[in-house]
């Protein structure tokens, strides 16, 4: 097995990367990615940031997972204090990548650049082989629960959370697209494919693959 030090260190690159992705996804401000929709969402209604209410959403999912497997894990338990340090992260970028786009081409680009990222963030958790994040441990344990595979998993969480994030917003601000936009449909589409074209073209970040070779 890959020391342990490795796979800490790729899953913690991995969130930074990621945590930036998701702020440019979101600072596009053509629609927040699938997995964020609820946390941007919620805080038009509440006095929090994107970042606590991320951190809340993962801390709900944690324990959505608990109630599936009705099995708490080790796990379960070191991703709460993870769910807080990917709050503060998003935060940090969402103020640290803020721009004046002359257009909505200039927007586009902007919200496909932070897909790439996000997905290679994606992908280097993956790779650690550590933890997953809470939304992608619910949607493997809705996976497991129907046994769906984990993609079938993803896609229900993912159309799960948007339509949430739809009717919160259209409720509670008379606007169900105030967060969810064509960035939300192009982050939907998008981060499974790109993800395949990392595993296929960095193979380096699958570290049991490396191990193995």
């Amino acid at each position: 097995m890959v020391n342990m030090t490795k796979r800490v260190t790729a899953y913690l690159i991995g969130m930074v990367v990621m945590a930036c992705g998701i702020a440019m996804c979101i600072n596009s401000n053509i629609g927040a990615p699938p997995g964020g929709v609820i946390a941007v969402a919620a805080s038009h209604f509440v006095p929090l940031t994107i970042g606590q209410c991320a951190a809340l959403f993962h801390v709900f999912c944690i324990l959505t997972q608990i109630l599936i497997t009705r099995r708490p894990t080790v796990k379960h338990a070191l991703q709460l204090p993870l769910a807080y340090v990917f709050g503060f992260l998003i935060d940090f970028f969402l103020e640290l990548l803020v721009f004046e786009f002359p257009g909505i081409a200039y927007r586009v680009l902007f919200l496909l650049a932070g897909l790439l990222i996000l997905s290679l963030g994606i992908r280097a958790i993956v790779g650690a082989n550590i933890l997953l994040i809470p939304p992608d441990g619910l949607a493997r344990a809705i996976g497991t629960a129907f046994n769906w595979p984990m993609s079938k998993g993803k896609l229900a969480f993912d159309i799960a959370a948007t339509a949430v994030g739809l009717l919160m917003t259209w409720i509670l601000a008379g606007n169900p697209f105030l967060v969810v936009g064509v960035g939300t449909v192009i982050c939907a589409i998008g981060t499974g494919p790109l993800i395949g074209v990392y595993t296929k073209l960095l193979p380096f970040l699958d570290l049991d693959r490396k191990e193995e070779g």
